[in-house]
């Protein structure tokens, strides 16, 4: 059984593979990423500025690394561990995301004192629904309230 254990082991540590290897993105605009250590050393491709990399082997002023694109050797200095913020564009479709996603949580949230608006009980339903609609089993007290309270009387 302490055998049976112990290869289990080693086989979910060989299987995990690099799932301790290191995040770094590249803080340079172009990086070379290449077969070997050193600059006279083939060009596999080309990272740009904060493409994240895997750092596999440290070897000192070079580093071996695993990107999209394969493996390959690039220089230490040009990485690091800090990822850059996001371009506007994508700053401005998040932004853009979080308004549209509050909305529609906005719109639930306040579901049940929308279809109770024209019920005998409107106010208090809004009431309920305003301060404890976040409530889960509230929340679906009052909308079935809503949808089976009685209308006003014009």
């Amino acid at each position: 059984m302490k055998y049976l254990k112990v290869f289990l082991f080693l086989c979910a540590l060989a299987i995990s593979g690099n799932a301790f290897a290191e995040t770094y993105y590249v803080n340079t605009e172009v990086l070379n990423l290449r077969s070997c250590e050193g600059t006279d050393c083939k060009i596999l491709g080309k990272l740009t500025s904060g493409e994240s990399v895997e750092l596999l082997e440290d070897k000192g002023e070079w580093v071996k690394v695993q990107t999209d694109k394969g493996e390959g050797f690039v220089i230490k200095r040009s990485l690091t561990t800090q990822s850059y913020g996001s371009s506007i564009g994508e700053v401005i479709f998040s932004i853009i995301l979080i308004v549209i996603i509050a909305w529609i949580a906005l719109f639930f949230y306040l579901l049940p004192s929308r279809i109770a608006a024209n019920n005998k009980n409107a106010n208090k339903i809004y009431r309920v629904n305003l301060f404890l609609g976040w409530i889960p089993i509230i929340w679906l007290i009052l909308f079935v309230a809503a949808l089976i309270g009685e209308s006003r009387e014009e």
